[in-house]
């Protein structure tokens, strides 16, 4: 049972409008900021609120598209309802079965979750091997690789910092070979899927490499 109190993600001067939403009328209102994203989800998971409140701004952005993928993946928040505030203060609720289709992911159509597409810099072990992390979803990752990569190879992936790295298996689902342009060797570009995660830390991550190309 859903406990009686909203969520909401955004500035405070959204209460009264977060509230007069008709299940969150009577319930104790909880405020994060769209910093604290994170520090959110821990509650949204951990007491599982009537009802979650996002601008429309986050919504679409990458955090708030990570943030609506994990709750339509817990069933344990099937009950709990996902309502957008856009910029005029007309509230609209996500139902469960379009939170991952709330966004257009590609162009086809074809992305089942949101990638979040990282920074430069940030390098992944596949196999034990190096490679340079493109993009990176729940259900799995974009990388860059000197070694050799094919489709229905299956991989050892850690993604992250220790000593809390993320210790994944997953397939690589398509590869392709390139010689980049100037004296760079050559490369396989490739993408993996997720076979034995844990979506929480990965959600984590998601939300942390959604924040720093977010950062001016």
């Amino acid at each position: 049972m859903a406990d009686g109190f909203t969520i909401l993600i955004g500035p405070r001067s959204l209460a009264l409008t977060a509230t007069g939403y008709p299940a969150a009328k009577g319930t104790e209102l909880v405020c994060f900021p769209e910093t604290e994203v994170c520090a959110a989800v821990e509650q949204i998971v951990a007491r599982k609120p009537r009802v979650v409140v996002l601008p429309e701004k986050l919504a679409f952005s990458p955090r708030g598209t990570a943030l609506t993928h994990r709750l339509s993946i817990d069933a344990a928040l099937a009950r709990t309802e996902l309502v957008v505030i856009d910029a005029s203060g007309r509230l609209t609720p996500m139902p469960p079965g379009s939170r991952t289709t709330w966004l257009p992911l590609d162009g086809a159509g074809t992305r089942r979750v949101p990638r979040i597409r990282i920074r430069d810099g940030h390098d992944v072990l596949v196999d034990g091997a190096p490679a340079a992390l493109v993009n990176l979803s729940t259900l799995g990752a974009q990388v860059v690789s000197q070694v050799a990569l094919k489709p229905r190879q299956r991989v050892r992936i850690v993604l992250g910092a220790q000593p809390a790295a993320i210790k994944a298996a997953g397939t690589v689902i398509w590869a392709s070979f390139e010689i980049p342009k100037g004296t760079q060797a050559p490369q396989y570009r490739a993408g993996l899927e997720f076979v034995e995660a844990d979506p929480e830390p990965l959600l984590q991550l998601c939300l942390q490499h959604a924040a720093e190309r977010a950062a001016p």
